[in-house]
């Protein structure tokens, strides 16, 4: 873990200054769920976890809204496990967030029941940037996901 991804995990993780940011998950039907959104390089915006059943893909809305154009699209087995679900974490139902970082993850459970993450993120709250994070929580038997704020 470099210098950085410590002091921001440290901000987000020991402070109670910078409000919380809502979590909304959103369906892949959209305009945001396209593939000219990916983040590049993908190894650093992307990862897999339950044995790259659960993959995680940051995506950027070509900047707009400035405040607040990065997503993470989510796929993960279907409860039934005959195909993959998709959806989209956003800050709000209309704004992501200012960025996020998904090679920072931290992994709070990964194994073949559960997949849960902290996700460092920063968010725009009155046009200035703070630490945040977002919590992911996969139930691979019944392929649900649940998002939320620490």
């Amino acid at each position: 873990m470099t210098l950085k991804s410590l002091a921001i995990m440290t901000a987000i993780l020991s402070t109670n200054v910078a409000p919380a940011l809502a979590q909304a998950v959103n369906s892949c039907d959209s305009y945001i769920a396209n593939a000219a959104f990916l983040v590049f390089p993908p190894a650093e915006t992307t990862a897999e976890y339950a044995d790259g059943a659960v993959r995680l893909i940051t995506l950027d809305t070509a900047g707009e809204p400035a405040c607040c154009s990065y997503h993470l699209m989510v796929l993960y087995p279907s409860s039934d496990g005959s195909y993959l679900e998709c959806s989209l974490v956003s800050s709000t139902v209309d704004y992501g967030y200012y960025s996020i970082f998904v090679n920072q993850a931290q992994v709070l459970r990964d194994d073949a029941e559960a997949v849960s993450l902290m996700v460092p993120t920063e968010g725009n709250v009155d046009g200035e940037v703070i630490p945040a994070a977002m919590r992911i929580d996969v139930d691979l038997a019944a392929g649900t996901l649940a998002a939320s704020a620490p």
